[in-house]
């Protein structure tokens, strides 16, 4: 019963942190803030994380991990290529749409913060590189049977990073007040991405779709 509460009430001060900080960025979230929103008072909040860099740095941990696995996943999977890639298109924009401020979260706090963005590389990077060597491979198999034209594995998530962040930014400006709108403006987009994607990999005698 006991480790149960524990668990409980970690998760919920790494809740209160995560939306404080996804809210108001790292530098402007006070750990009396974060012991308020959790419901909890401030030695609680200690004794658990200590301080508010072991809160942010076990949040980001945390979704940085899922941000590249929704890529990593669709590699795993016994597919086609083309379905591997149309699958990680697809996970990475879901991803985004349960989390809608990461993207913007992450790009903050390495603009604004050194320290944040030495922590955010070292522990994106190793992740990314396995991502990143799996679908290399991939690609140079599919380019050497001739079904795709070569392309630089990085240069091939950011394309897909970036229609889908654009995406859901853009979702957002356009139809804030409008949830069916939305929903259908993303559900169009993400079909849109995965074409986009698909044409610029598979030669002109390839058939994609």
């Amino acid at each position: 019963m006991e480790i149960t509460e524990n668990k409980n009430t970690e998760q919920i001060i790494l809740e209160a942190a995560e939306k404080l900080f996804l809210d108001k960025g790292y530098a402007a979230t006070k750990t009396t803030e974060i012991a308020q929103e959790a419901g909890i008072n401030h030695a609680m909040l200690h004794y658990y994380f200590r301080t508010k860099e072991n809160l942010f740095n076990k949040i980001f941990e945390t979704k940085a991990q899922y941000f590249l696995s929704s890529f990593s996943y669709a590699f795993d999977q016994e597919l086609s290529f083309r379905e591997k890639i149309s699958l990680a298109i697809e996970t990475h924009f879901d991803f985004i749409g349960t989390n809608p401020k990461i993207p913007m979260f992450i790009m903050r706090e390495v603009v604004s913060n050194e320290e944040k963005r030495e922590f955010i590389l070292q522990k994106m990077i190793p992740i990314g590189s396995t991502i990143f060597n799996k679908l290399g491979q991939t690609i140079k198999e599919e380019v050497k049977k001739g079904n795709i034209q070569p392309v630089d594995p990085i240069d091939l998530i950011l394309n897909i990073a970036s229609l889908n962040v654009f995406s859901y930014i853009t979702g957002l400006i356009f139809f804030a007040t409008n949830e069916t709108g939305l929903k259908a403006f993303l559900e169009q987009r993400k079909k849109n991405s995965v074409e986009v994607i698909l044409k610029s990999l598979f030669t002109p005698k390839t058939n994609y779709l």
